[in-house]
Parts: structure tokens; sequence; C-alpha cells
């Protein structure tokens, strides 16, 4: 059976649009067939080109496909072409295998299924895309993902009959599903070498060196040729070693039982299918290898592997009428919570699993049946959480991140000026009757002197030291490309609990109510004193119903869900925290004379008698939609039934008779959280003995009895505050998401400065919803929810405009609407604006307001990061625990403080446990920026001023020796870019962000300044120096032959001579230091080799060195003329030193505002502006909708051409409002 999803899928005969919902991705699915004419084209085509059409096919997926392929249908496709716009990801071959047995089979959604069966076909068509297997089916002419596959029998309800699959099923599901194994195929060495050899860098290195080879520029092309060897190997090794890091992580095979057609038998995991029946309780099952739903007895198992939570996690079989079967929904990445507690995950390892006889339908209506721990496989494979994971890491999200596109923009410009200089060279040389061959070679090996085949390079080389360093300091990267995103971090996600507060909590102590007062008494810290019943009767359903005979130390010591494992605790650490402080003692134990009944939780008082031993008959386990967890007890004779709930203080409220609820509760409530504490509530009420096993949760789960308020404390890690200091004093914004209660959450963010001194703070209260409105007022909506002053002043939000305003008529509050104010936003607010306000003005100022978001699911973590991106921040999210990796794959920058298997999927992970790796990174990723910048900045420099010297020297047909080649690029150029990448971050961040485009005004200055400054010079020094009685211009050797002009000479010498010193002192320009990299002097690397280079360049200069100039192949100059030539080269430092510094900063905006009026002049704009009345024609032009108190911006002219279009929304938001960015 399968499900079409019109949302997600839209079919015709020949392509397919499917949405991969756990990678957050569209692709199209195009058939396609082996057109044999088109094959035989291609391959000539190669051959023809010399293989130059086989290297572009290899750059540009896409051309094979459309060369040697033809579009057909995808029923009778024999390949697939999977797109993601117009950008071809993968051309995947379509496999057939027999399907002799019947495939019962569903896809999608129960609720629209429409049975596919397959026996009748003679073949199964499938491809494998990402790990992702697609299948088709002939009903619907499509390919469905086999992670939506749901067995029919599943949808009613039903899991595998008692004596599990057939041999003919298990057959047909492993031709369909394929090994239960996470296992990835590595490349071997040759692949991979064949792979980085056809890099477009290494394609280039490899026609640069055939160029220099035909010069006979022999040294120097052998030594371009072992550096890039070293390349290839080193990222050959990397990528071989990160592989098999990954794959021994991902890949597990264990020995399991399984039944199958009534026979129990061992065989591999990798051998399981979903549907199969699987003996939990088998000694040898340490790991889970898939995912299973538990169908009877009941586990422990720990997930910290996945989830990072050090909390086992208890499993319970399902309940015949729970309906869990037909609710699941397989293909989700993550199941309900509601659901989980049923399904142990992939990688999760068992801590205990205990028999038991199942209640499930099938299992256990043969009383004589022997007691068992089994469950059902579900998932296999990359379908399984685990796999997902592991797609995740070997199929990250690209990084949309301005620099590495203005990168190659900048390398094409380079391009660009190299073939300028190849056409003009190539006149010049046919001018002086240089032949076609040596023509042809100059005119190429000019192309490889502009664009110099380390200038890609040395964009990664700043984040492999950045990744080194990190890595010292105990953060590890995935993704180092992410480093230099991180420069741009404008806006850190936090997660309070574990994050920015330690992980475990201490019981601060127990506050019960009064029963002469009505009201709460003391806070009592000690246990002592708690044994104390409640006397109070109140009305119920039942007069048996009531508070008499509930104890709030029974209710800490039996309201949980905690097991015994070798005579220990585990479970939540919240709840250990709680029983050890009521002081009684756990236990299990056999209540029944059956040896095989499983033993019941008891607790015992201490120093007391057999009498006043609990037993938990029942539990409830916490359910994050309820928020909250109950338990049904009783005495060791089954009587005396009482129930006792915990959770939410408002929750709990809700739940218990009015009269049972103490006057001061909110006041008492407030007191707490707003000092910082968690407090849950404590309610309970006894039940009648005939009526309790036919009670639901629901049932028992009403007409309580308050008993109290268990307050726990959660003290703040030590480096938080000063952290979050350093962060908002870089204008750097900082949010609280969490799952606790709002004014908890409040209070920890002022006690970490999170939310400033004297800030007031505005909590959302969400009334009934107002969803609609007879006179279509889209404000409706907004007028639901409220925004109350957090410590309960009279003052609040206008919920429409969010601006404060005084509820008392008779105190304006003057003052305190003067203060800076922020939201701190409850999840059922957030999840309701986010359906009827998004988009609204008053829904992107809660966003830009908004400090603290309470009550958050997981689900509601990553949205909210996706909203904060959707106004332009680049953001960080810093978390731990599976309930974060949504949000840690959605950010910009995820910073996982867990080393768990779901953290991997985070770009990077910090052993360090506080939020001080955040600061590091960002540290990093604003030194790795800079770095980047200058170097490209310097290397595209020094293309000009290497490409400025051979246009001159071409113009007499001579060039740079190879001696002199070799010395400007490996020992000069070379080193000065390693050590200016080795400049370590600036000791503290500052309030600006660093630029990371390539195409911002200031470097755009800086290149134009710089290449104008060098370029000028040269051809200074060249006028000046040709000037000279001694000077002889270069000349033929052999009259008439201009290919025999020698490159010894003045010429060459002089240029070559005060380029050197250009090379070097344009590194000391482009070694800036402050405010974001260590000042140069620190760099002790780069001081050495600049000093060394200017030594040695003077030695060359001044110094009688016979052997050098030989060596170089350089002529004697007058020795007066080169103090000239070095002066020269220390004023083209001094003013690029200064320009750098302090001219091109200054003219960079100016100077762009004039090319803007130079364009709007040369376009025709700026007489239509005129001809409109300049005021409102520039506001139209302007084309932004910002309203400040009903005015428009009226802009002057010389505003507007400083305008930018793109300018991020909330930077906008953030002047409107008035607040910091």
């Amino acid at each position: 059976m399968l499900a079409i999803r019109p949302k997600d899928t839209q079919l015709r005969d020949t392509q397919q649009t499917v949405s991969l919902e756990k990678d957050g991705v569209e692709i199209e699915l195009h058939g396609c067939a082996v057109s044999r004419r088109g094959v035989f084209g291609y391959w000539a085509l190669v051959v023809c080109t010399a293989g130059l059409a086989y290297v572009a096919s290899v750059w540009y997926p896409g051309m094979y496909a459309r060369l040697a392929m033809r579009p057909t249908q995808l029923a009778q496709a024999s390949y697939i072409r999977v797109q993601q716009g117009d950008k071809q990801l993968a051309l995947e071959r379509v496999t057939a295998s027999p399907s002799d047995g019947s495939f019962e089979s569903g896809f999608g959604e129960s609720k629209e299924r429409v049975e596919c069966n397959f026996t009748n076909k003679t073949e199964l068509r499938a491809f494998s895309f990402r790990h992702h297997c697609f299948v088709f089916c002939p009903t619907f002419n499509a390919f469905f993902a086999v992670s939506q596959w749901k067995d029919a029998a599943w949808t009613r309800g039903t899991a595998t009959q008692v004596s599990g699959l057939s041999n003919n099923v298990v057959a047909q599901r492993m031709r369909v599903f394929g090994k239960c194994n996470i296992d990835i195929q590595e490349k071997s060495y040759l692949q991979l070498l064949w792979e980085e050899a056809l890099n477009p860098l290494y394609v280039f290195q490899v026609a640069s060196i055939a160029i220099w080879c035909v010069e006979e520029y022999y040294y120097y092309s052998a030594a371009i040729f072992v550096i890039s060897l070293a390349s290839i190997g080193s990222t050959l090794v990397s990528t071989k070693h990160t592989a098999r890091r990954v794959r021994a992580m991902a890949n597990y095979v264990c020995a399991v039982r399984v039944l199958r057609s009534n026979v129990w038998s061992d065989m591999e995991s990798s051998e399981l299918v979903p549907g199969d029946v699987v003996d939990l309780a088998e000694p040898g099952l340490d790991v889970v290898p898939c995912d299973m739903m538990l169908l009877e007895g009941n586990c422990i198992v720990d997930e910290s592997m996945l989830t990072g939570e050090s909390v086992p996690e208890s499993k319970v079989s399902v309940v015949s009428g729970d309906h869990v079967l037909e609710s699941i929904d397989v293909a989700a990445h993550t199941f309900d919570p509601a659901v989980s507690r049923y399904i142990v995950f992939a990688g999760t390892r068992i801590i205990r699993a205990r028999k038991a006889r199942s209640s499930y339908p099938g299992f256990s209506s043969n009383s004589a049946q022997p007691f068992r721990a089994t469950a059902m496989v579900l998932r296999t494979g990359f379908c399984t959480t685990k796999g997902t994971l592991v797609r995740s890491i070997l199929f990250p999200h690209a990084t949309k991140f301005r620099f590495y596109r203005d990168a190659m923009r900048f390398v094409w410009c380079l391009a660009g000026i190299a073939c300028i200089g190849f056409i003009v060279n190539t006149i010049n040389l046919h001018r002086l009757g240089v032949s076609p061959g040596e023509m042809a070679i100059k005119a190429l090996d000019l192309i490889t002197v502009a664009v110099p085949p380390a200038l890609p390079a040395s964009m990664s080389i700043g984040m492999v030291f950045a990744a080194r360093r990190l890595r010292k300091a105990g953060i590890f990267c995935i993704s180092p490309s992410r480093i230099n995103v991180a420069s741009k971090v404008a806006v850190v996600v936090f997660d309070k609990t574990g994050t920015l507060t330690e992980e475990g909590m201490d019981v601060l102590g127990v506050q019960t109510v009064s029963q002469t007062l009505g009201e709460f008494g003391e806070l009592q810290t000690e246990p002592w004193g708690l044994e104390n019943t409640s006397t109070m009767q109140y009305p119920g359903e039942d007069a048996k119903v009531g508070g008499r005979g509930l104890s709030v130390d029974v209710a800490l010591a039996t309201c949980h869900s905690l097991s015994i494992v070798d005579g220990t605790l585990v479970g939540d650490p919240l709840e250990i925290k709680m029983v050890e402080f009521s002081g009684w003692s756990i236990d299990e134990r056999n209540t029944t004379s059956d040896p095989h009944e499983t033993p019941t939780i008891t607790a015992c008082p201490p120093q007391s008698s057999h009498q006043d031993i609990r037993v938990i008959v029942r539990c409830f386990e916490f359910a994050p939609e309820l928020r909250r967890s109950s338990v049904v007890t009783s005495d060791l004779n089954g009587r005396q039934l009482a129930a006792y709930v915990k959770g939410a203080p408002e929750v709990i409220r809700d739940l218990c008779h009015p009269e049972s609820v103490p006057k001061n509760y909110d006041t008492v409530l407030n007191t707490h959280t707003q000092g910082g504490y968690r407090v849950i509530s404590l309610a309970g009420r006894m039940l009648d003995m005939d009526a309790a096993q036919l009670l639901n949760r629901k049932s028992i789960e009403r007409d309580l009895v308050f008993l109290g308020f268990l307050v726990f404390e959660n003290r703040l890690k030590p480096a938080t505050a000063s952290v979050l200091c350093e962060l908002r004093d870089a204008r750097i914004r900082t949010i609280m998401c969490t799952g606790d209660n709002p004014l908890t959450a409040v209070s920890v963010a002022q006690e970490c400065s999170l939310i400033a001194p004297g800030t007031t703070v505005f909590v959302s209260h969400l009334k009934r919803p107002a969803l609609c409105s007879s006179d279509g007022n889209m404000f409706v909506p907004l007028t639901s929810v409220e925004w109350k002053e957090s410590t309960g002043q009279s003052i609040e939000l206008d919920p429409v405009t969010l601006i404060p305003k005084s509820t008392d008529p008779h105190n304006a509050c003057k003052t305190e609407l003067n203060r800076p104010y922020c939201l701190a936003i409850t999840g059922a607010a957030f999840a309701y604006l986010e359906r009827h306000a998004q988009g609204t003005p008053a829904w992107k100022h809660m966003l830009m307001r908004a400090a603290v978001f309470a009550r958050m699911s997981p689900e509601q973590k990553a949205a909210l990061v996706d909203h904060l991106q959707q106004l332009g921040y680049i953001s960080g999210f810093c978390g731990d625990g599976a309930n974060d990796c949504a949000a840690l794959k959605t950010a910009d920058i995820g910073v996982s403080l867990s080393e768990a298997e779901a953290s991997v999927a985070a770009p990077f992970t910090s052993r360090v446990s506080d939020i001080s790796c955040v600061v590091q990174l960002v540290r990093e990723g604003r030194c790795s920026i800079a770095t980047s910048i200058a170097c490209f900045k310097y290397l595209g420099i020094y293309s000009i001023i290497q490409f400025t010297t051979c246009c001159i020297l071409y113009s007499y047909d001579v060039n740079l020796t190879n001696g002199q080649f070799l010395f400007v690029d490996l020992f000069a150029v070379l080193p000065i870019t390693v050590c200016l990448d080795r400049f370590e971050p600036f000791s503290r961040l500052v309030p600006r962000r660093p630029t990371a485009s390539l195409a911002s005004k200031r470097v755009i200055a800086s290149l134009i300044g710089h290449t104008v400054l060098t370029a000028g010079f040269q051809l200074a020094v060249f006028a000046m120096s040709a000037s000279q009685s001694w000077y002889h211009a270069p000349e033929p050797a052999t009259p008439g032959d201009p290919d025999s002009t020698p490159e010894k000479g003045d010429l060459n010498t002089i240029l070559f001579v005060f380029s050197a010193f250009q090379y070097v002192f344009m590194g000391v320009v482009f070694a800036i230091g402050p405010p974001y990299r260590q000042r140069a002097i620190r760099n002790y690397a780069f001081v050495l080799v600049t000093v060394s280079l200017l030594a040695f360049e003077l030695g060359v200069l001044l110094g009688p060195l016979p052997g050098l100039r030989s060596l170089f192949g350089l002529v004697k100059v007058q020795v007066g003329w080169r103090f000239v030539v070095f002066g020269m080269a220390v004023a083209n430092f001094v003013m690029c030193y200064f320009g750098e510094r302090v001219v091109f900063p200054l003219v960079a905006a100016p100077a762009a505002k004039m090319c803007r009026l130079a364009r709007l002049v040369f376009t025709g704009r700026l007489s239509e502006i005129a001809r409109r009345n300049s005021t409102k024609g520039l506001i139209d032009a302007v084309d932004t909708d910002t309203e400040l108190s009903g005015a428009r911006i009226k802009p002057s002219l010389w505003t507007y051409l400083g305008h930018r279009p793109g300018r991020k929304e909330y930077k906008i938001l953030a002047h409107m409002h008035g607040l910091s960015i």
C-alpha cells in the first residue's frame, strides 16, 4: 500500500518531485535511458578534446546525462537523474531484482493507503541516493523511499504474528531493505586520488606545470609538482582517516535470536528485516542493532550515545488498545515522546531486559506461555534514527556564505585580467615578430601568473590552523568551513539546564500546606516532619475519595519511575535526588507467589514497621505533552490505594480541588521561581479500592489534593556569567531557550546577566485564543497574548505594538516606561503566534525583543532558530542532549556540549562542559575570516605585481628566469602566506564584526588602491631606469630573431629586485593584527621570515655577491641606483601601509557612492528621479516600507547613494525599535 501526499510528491510520466524531510531537501527524479548514439558522441568528444570533455563532465555532472542519456518514463528508466533545482546531484543506476513473493507494503500516511501488490510482477525496480533507497510502485508510476514502508497489518494495529515471519516474506523484504547494517563503503586510495586529481585546482596546476616545462622552468615545475603531490597525499590520508572513523562508529553487527516460522534461531543482526521478532533477553545482545518496538517484557536502556542524556530510560511493552502501531510514523526522524517509551533505538545499550507476560494480542493468550522479552523490528540500516544521524554527517547541509561565493568571483576577475593581458601581449609579441609557438607559450604563461595556483588553497590554510587550535582547546569540528561562518554570528541561543547551569540539581526543601491556616508553611530543608498526613477532606465523586491518608513523604518516596539495577537506583537524576531527600529506601520484591512475576518497586521509610511499606502498583511516566507523572501506591496487602502526582505547578493546580490550593499559592511560587529555583508541585488522592483497576490515567489524575512544593536549586556554571557578558559587550545577542518555567528561566537569565541589569521583563500569558474576527481585524490573534511584568508591577505591553503601558490609571509609571525592556515567551504563546501572527510587525518585534523562551519543545527550539535566520541573523545554538539535536543542525553554528553520537550532527562538539567554547569559537572564526581575506588580498596583489613585471618584460620579449620564479614563489610568497595564516586570535571580542565579503567597499578599495600603487611604482622605476645613461634595453642576440633576446639584463635585474621587495613589504602591509588577530610582533614565525627575506634581498641588491647574481641571472647595476631602487621600494611600502590603515578605509564609502552615482547617470535613472521630484523619487528608489511614527524616512541624494538594498532585516528592525545589534 502506498501513500501519496500532494504537498510532497508531484508525479509525471518522466519525472517526480520528492521531499526528503529527514534531510530537509527537495529533489527531482528524472527517468533516463542510455542513448547509444549519445554515448558514442560523448566518447568521440572526449577523444577529440584529449580528455578535456571528460574533465568537464566531472566538474559539471549534468553534461554527461544531457549528452549520453535520453528522457524516458520512470517505469522504463535504467538510470535516475537526481536534481535539486537546476543542479544535478547524482546519476543513479536502477537495479532490478526478482519479486517472486508477495510484498504487501504501505508507503506514507495510514489514512491514505492503497495496496500495492508485487506478486504478479517479475521484477522489483529500485535505486539508492545518498543511502536513501527508492522502490518503484507500478500502481502510482512513482518511486517511494523505503523509509516510508509500513506493513499493512501494522495499520490495523497488529504486530508480527506469534509464529514470526515466513522465509518467503523475509527474502522479499531483504531484497527491498537490504542488510540491517549501517555499512559505509570506503573508497580506495586510487578512487580518492582520481577524484582529487580532477579537482579544478590541480587540473589548473597540471596545465601550468606543462606550460612551465615547455619554457624550461624545470626546477620550479618540479617544486610545484612535489608540493601538489604532498597536498594531495595529505588530503587522501585525512579523508581516509575520517571515513574509517565514521564507518567504525556506524557499523555494528552482533548475534541475535530471532523468531521465524515459529522457530527460534541464532543469526547475525545484519540478517534482520522489518517485522522480525527478536529476543532482547539474549545474553549476548548488549547494543541494539536497529529500531524496535517492545512487545513483551520491559527493559532499561542507556541512550546517552544517541541523546547525550546520561539518564537511563525505561522502556515498556505495548498494551492492547494503545493504538501505537496505527499512529506511528515510521518515516519520521524521531518518534513522538508518547511512542518513544515503547521503542528501543539502534545504537542504545541495554542495561537490563526483564521478561514478562505480554498483554499484546497474540502473545499472551496462553497463560502457560513462557515469559519473554521480545521486540519487533521497525526500521533497519539507514532508515533508523542512528542511520539518519550518520547520513547527516556524510552529507551535511551546504553553507551559504558569501565569502566562498566572492572568492570564486575574485578568481574569475583575476582570470579576466589575465585574458586582457593575454590579448594585449599577444598583439605586442606579434608586433615584435615572435614566432607563433613562442607567442602562445608566453601568453598562456601570463595566465598562470595572473591566477596563481595557490590562491584557492590559501582560503583553507587559515581554517586548518584555526581547527588545530580549536582541537587543542577541546573543540572538535566536522565542518571546517563553518569556522569562517562563526565570524559573523550575531545571535547565540543557549539551552539552560546543563548548558548555562549545572547538569544536576539539589533539593532545597519542601514547602507544605498548613492545614490550620490554609496557607504555605515554612520551607522544610530536612525530611523530618514530612510524615504528617493531610487530615482535610474535600468533596469528590465518592465520599471515600479525599485527602485523609495522604502524606508528603510518601509522595517523595513513590512518585517516580526509578528502577534498581545491581542494587543501584537508575533513572532521572531529579527523581533520585527527590528519593534521597525523603530518606526512604527503595527496593524490588515479589508481591506474589509466582517466581516469574515481575518484581515491583517498594518504598520503605526509615525505622518503621512492616505495614508502613508502600508498593508502587502502577506508574504513569512523565509525558512532555502533559508535563506531569503519577503513580498508584498501596500497602503490602494491596489496600490503602492512593495516587500521587507531580509536575509543573500551573498544570497540577488545575487538577486540584480549589479548596486544597493555598491562598498564597501564586505569591510563594513567584518567590521561588524569581529566585531561580525549579519548582515541582505535589498532589494526591485516595482511591476506591474496587474501582482502582478500572481507572485510566485521566481518571486518576483529577480531583487531587494539593500537598506542597518540591523546590530544587540549579546552580550556574562558573563561566556562564562572564561569557555572556563578553558576548553582550561584543554586541552578540544572547537568548535562553529552555523547557523550564518562564519565571525560573527569567531569574536565571538575570542572575547570569543574559538579561542586563535594570531591564524590565514582560512574560507572555496566552488567553483563550481568538482565532478569527467578524470584522476581519488582523490584530485579533495578537490580543490573545497578554504581556505582564514579571515582578507583578502594574505595567504591561500593548499586544499589538508591544509598547509598555500602565495598568494603573493613578500611576503613569513614567520611570518604568523609559527603562529598557525585553520579553519572556512561553512555548504555548510562541506556537500560537507562529501559527496566527507569523510575518506581522508584532511577530518580528517579538523575535527582536525576546530574551527568554520557556517551556519550549525540541521542535520549537529548531523553529526559533529558523525564524531568527529568516530575519537575516547568522545564528548559533549551544546545547546538550538529543532535545537540542534539531536546533544544533538548524543553526549556522551548532555547538554541542555532549560527546554523544547524536551530537556529531552538530558542526562543533566541545569537551569543555561550559559555554566558554562559544567565545573561543567566535574568536577563532573572526581570526580565520580576517586571515583568509588578508591572504586573498596578499596573493591577489602578488599576482598583480608579477603580472605587471611580466607584462613590462614581455614588451621586450624577455621574462623572469627559472631561479627568479623559484625564489619568488617558493622562498618568498609561500612562506609569507603560510605565516600570515598562523596569526592567533585577539584576546577579546570587539563589537564590530569583520567583513566576510571580498566584494565589500573596503576590500575593493584596498585591492584597487594597492594595484595602482604597486603597478605605478613598478612603471615609475622602469621609466626612471630607462632614462639613465647606463641603462641598456634588451635586444636580440641574433638580429632579426626576437626569440634570441637574452633574459639577463638591466631591465630584468631592476624589476626583479624591486618586485622582490614589494612581495615582502606587502606581506607586512596585510599583517594586520587587532581587533581580530594578535599583533604581528607576536607572530614570531612571520617576523623571522620577513626579516630574513629583507636581509637576503638587501644582500642581493647591495652586497658584492656575484654568486647570487649568477644564480638569479642578474647583472651588476650602478651602486647609486641600487639605493634609488631600495628607496622607491620603501616609499611604496610607506604609501601602501598608510593607505591600508588610513586612506583606503576612509575613501571606500565615498568612492562607492560616486560609482553608484556614475551608474545612475549612465543608466539614466538619475534624471528620471529628478523629473519625479527628488524626495518622492528617492523614497521609491530606496524601496523601503520602514515607517517611524507614521512618517516616511526621506533620505538625501548622498544618503540614498549609500543605501544598501541587501541590508539584513534584523538590522532594520533593530534601528526601528531602538535596539542594539
